[in-house]
């Protein structure tokens, strides 16, 4: 895979653009540019009740050059060893892309799951509903941070107040909590085996004017278990981040990352990182895990979806760590 074609979670991200109302929409020009089938575009909510160990995962996942779309959600109490057990779970893999042909301004798909843009990079509405099932999803998302748009004008990550209600097999959940959601555009996003360790997408939201992203694998230092063929050298193991803090956006450029896994599933357990931006802002964050569920995302990596309390200098905060894991790699760690 050549750096150009690697999708925003295993590239280094050497800083920021301003983003505009655009990037909210489909990005047919910058999507005309690869005739890859893998081209992806992409759109990602969540949203989580901690005190009941709930977190949920959405996603629309664009395949523009085979007019395929992906998508829907899932929303998950603990640990849930497979997907399908998940309390609701209607995420469906091949889906015909009309319902998006007028944009992404306002879309619902085949299985009634939809989001309608109130105002691109401030304001969005998700619903879903399934009465067979006693399950229903109705949330405002509100912009609480600034747009973070990477450099190479292909990703966006922003912070969010989710409000509403969540019927969960017909236990009714008020909604008031906070999300990091992202999209990627333009580029392929090929489904071969890597040999690579695990990534995490860590993000959290402690405040309005506290919130971060850090997009990072595991190192030597902090797993051991790693040495060798999985070693990636250090410098290289922050693909991305950002800390938004007191009004102002600073990129991460340096990060220490400590995780213990659960030796079965490989699960997240307790995750330390220590990082700073290029402001020389320090961030130090202990997560514990609060709950999980699989996602095959293709059929040579798995992605574990989490939801993390983080502590940093006696705030809470939570929100996702989400991690693909390859074949390759859980093939050595089993046979150790």
């Amino acid at each position: 895979m050549s750096d150009h074609d690697k999708p925003f979670f295993l590239k280094q991200n050497p800083g920021f653009r301003e983003a505009d109302a655009s990037v909210d929409l489909l990005h047919p020009c910058a999507n005309g540019e690869v005739t890859a089938d893998s081209l992806t575009e992409t759109q990602y909510f969540g949203f989580s009740v901690p005190e009941a160990e709930i977190h949920c995962y959405s996603y629309l996942w664009h395949h523009p050059n085979l007019g395929v779309l992906t998508g829907g959600l899932w929303v998950f109490q603990g640990i849930k060893r497979y997907m399908v057990q998940s309390e609701l779970c209607d995420f469906r893999i091949y889906m015909s892309d009309s319902a998006v042909k007028g944009d992404l301004h306002e879309y619902r798909l085949e299985n009634g799951f939809g989001v309608k843009i109130l105002e691109p990079l401030r304001r969005f509405h998700l619903t879903y509903m399934d009465p067979a099932r006693s399950n229903s999803v109705d949330l405002i998302y509100e912009a609480v941070g600034p747009p973070v748009l990477f450099a190479d004008g292909k990703h966006l990550e922003q912070p969010m107040r989710v409000t509403g209600e969540l019927l969960l097999r017909g236990k009714r959940y008020n909604i008031d909590c906070y999300n990091v959601r992202d999209r990627s555009w333009g580029k392929p996003r090929p489904e071969e085996n890597l040999r690579m360790p695990p990534a995490s997408w860590m993000t959290g939201v402690f405040e309005p004017d506290f919130s971060f992203n850090c997009n990072i694998f595991d190192q030597v230092s902090g797993n051991p278990e790693l040495s060798g063929e999985f070693a990636l050298p250090e410098e290289r193991t922050l693909a991305g981040g950002w800390l938004y803090r007191d009004g102002r956006l600073g990129r991460l450029v340096h990060a220490k990352k400590r995780v213990a896994r659960a030796r079965e599933s490989l699960l997240p357990e307790m995750i330390d990182l220590a990082a700073e931006d290029e402001f020389g802002r320090p961030l130090q964050l202990h997560g514990t895990l609060v709950a999980s569920c699989p996602w095959q995302a293709c059929g040579n990596f798995n992605a574990n979806i989490s939801l993390m309390r983080w502590e940093s200098a006696g705030r809470i905060a939570y929100g996702d760590c989400q991690e693909p894991i390859w074949n390759d790699y859980c093939n050595f760690i089993a046979a150790r």
